[in-house]
């Protein structure tokens, strides 16, 4: 019960700080990030994720992929966000989705509403606004409760349904579509040493995870502070990733017997 108590506050304090992240920043580091995909191992498909909320842009590096010829999978998750992958075959077929998949259009705000944190993850405790903080190197690592900082949220653009991320229009491939894949990326709150990923709170990439050849790479992607000394809670169900994907490079931890092979 402590762990998960533990777990609740480094999500509530991680969100907290990431909406002190100016737009601009974040769209850079959006940028940033697609220009270190060369630094990960080599693939021809790679499962990823869409963006949403505060998260660093991946739009940038799910074309950067496309452009060069990667075949790239994305969450398709239906109703009751279950699991399930589709091909993207462009960024601009991505779409808002409601409850159910259907698409619907998307809608702008200040922000206001950011409280209900988003992802393809279960929902985690509402947070409050925070102060803005300076970028750190990926070499500056943080203690796990020294995530947040006072302050105010930017404006960003927003789905007119927060808890979901954009599907692309294409077919929906099962679960066991992941085994394609020859690199998987995910969003993660915060990372240690040892690759344990602290997510969302409700278990969809460790579901997810299980159906992933045993010898796929999984970097997250976390800014540079999130990557923390640790060791973060976890439980027996957790997937460890193999390194983390940041707006610094690639970072591939000592337990991975995934070494970074970079594209050519």
């Amino acid at each position: 019960m402590e762990d998960l108590r533990t777990k609740a506050a480094l999500r509530k304090a991680t969100l907290t700080r990431r909406k002190t992240v100016p737009v601009g920043e974040r769209e850079r580091a959006g940028v940033a990030l697609a220009s270190r995909i060369g630094e990960l191992p080599a693939a021809t498909t790679v499962a990823a994720y869409v963006s949403m909320g505060n998260e660093i842009p991946m739009a940038p590096t799910l074309q950067a992929w496309l452009d060069a010829g990667v075949r790239v999978l994305v969450p398709r998750l239906g109703s009751g966000l279950r699991i399930g992958w589709s091909v993207l075959p462009a960024v601009a077929r991505l779409r808002d989705v409601d409850a159910d998949g259907a698409p619907i259009a998307s809608i702008t705000n200040d922000g206001a509403g950011d409280e209900t944190p988003i992802s393809f993850e279960t929902p985690a405790s509402p947070e409050v606004a925070a102060s803005p903080t300076t970028l750190a190197s990926p070499t500056t690592l943080a203690s796990p409760m020294a995530l947040a900082s006072p302050a105010a949220s930017a404006s960003r653009p927003r789905s007119r349904n927060p808890r979901r991320p954009q599907e692309p229009d294409g077919e929906v491939l099962p679960a066991e579509a992941l085994a394609q894949a020859d690199l998987i990326v995910v969003p993660a709150l915060a990372v240690d040493q040892q690759g344990v990923r602290l997510g969302r709170g409700g278990g969809w990439y460790d579901r997810a995870l299980a159906h992933r050849r045993a010898d796929t790479p999984v970097f997250a992607v976390v800014w540079p502070w999130e990557v923390v000394d640790g060791p973060l809670p976890h439980e027996a169900h957790d997937v460890p990733v193999d390194g983390v994907l940041g707006v610094d490079g690639v970072v591939a931890f000592a337990r991975s017997g995934a070494g970074c092979q970079p594209h050519d």
